[in-house]
């Protein structure tokens, strides 16, 4: 494909990723800036804990993983990219939500975005990733842990099943979102861990 077809496909998928719907629904229905509460993450997640709406957050969490799903669906259905266009497309998705430049690159951690574009391309990636996460949630009943533990894992189910249940071609598109999103998870667990060291010091200091 020539270059150009490149630069749209990653353009396009950005400014599609980059729609905030966290940001949005939080100024229509709660007045607030969801980044100046919680977590400050525009995500599903922060929605719920920011506006304490649960419709709120789950049209949030729809609107989410439609940007990622419709896009890679379309693509699919009615496109004719290769292998790199395609990439590209699920790159670009994430890197609009993660860092979109209409809320100055402060966007989400993208976990809905990655299950909507990975979902689309196989619907067993989101279940074993999800398998994962509520085996490992219901152990240490911490989100952002089990989150990066499930992340971590996807692709190595991946690897060591692609040539029975996936390709090749898949295992390269899972490894790169899940590299994506593992490292948007990473800062905040290092937030946690500190929030803990402070709890356990101010414990001891009482």
């Amino acid at each position: 494909m020539p270059i150009y077809i490149y630069v749209v496909v990653l353009a396009v998928a950005y400014l599609f990723g980059s729609f905030p719907s966290a940001f949005i629904m939080l100024k229509l229905f709660g007045k607030k800036d969801i980044r100046e509460h919680g977590s400050g993450n525009v995500g599903a997640m922060n929605a719920l804990r920011t506006s304490k709406s649960k419709p709120v957050a789950i049209v949030v969490l729809l609107l989410d993983l439609a940007k990622g799903a419709f896009p890679v669906w379309y693509a699919l259905h009615y496109l004719s990219l290769d292998n790199t266009a395609f990439l590209l497309l699920i790159i670009g998705l994430l890197l609009g939500h993660l860092f979109p430049i209409w809320l100055k690159f402060k966007g989400g951690r993208g976990l809905a975005v990655a299950a909507g574009a990975l979902g689309a391309v196989n619907i067993y990636l989101v279940v074993i990733w999800l398998v994962v996460w509520g085996a490992f949630y219901a152990l240490l009943r911490k989100h952002i842990p089990a989150s990066m533990t499930a992340t971590f894992i996807l692709p190595i189910a991946v690897f060591f099943t692609r040539h029975s249940y996936f390709s090749d071609q898949i295992l390269v598109f899972t490894l790169i979102v899940c590299i994506l999103i593992f490292q948007r998870h990473l800062g905040r667990l290092l937030d946690l861990v500190e929030e803990k060291r402070l709890k356990i010091l101010n414990g001891a200091q009482k």
